[in-house]
């Protein structure tokens, strides 16, 4: 499950997802199989992101249990 860092510096950054800049309000989260930050201008992005990267884990998981059982 991604996890939120607290960041020290205000940089102007783009959302990943949306694409829009960034500045002091960003939330920065880091995933357990990304070595990066997804850096967030609100917490609809952030919900929007987290939505889609559990059904994403949900669905290996279940390609990964499949594939284990035959």
């Amino acid at each position: 499950m991604p996890f939120e860092l607290k960041v020290q510096r205000p940089a102007e950054l783009r959302c990943s997802n949306c694409g829009k800049l960034v500045g002091a309000g960003a939330i920065v989260v880091k995933t357990c199989c990304v070595n990066k930050p997804w850096v967030f201008c609100s917490r609809e992005c952030y919900r929007q992101f987290v939505a889609k990267w559990t059904r994403n884990q949900e669905a290996a998981g279940n390609r990964l249990r499949r594939g284990a059982a035959l």
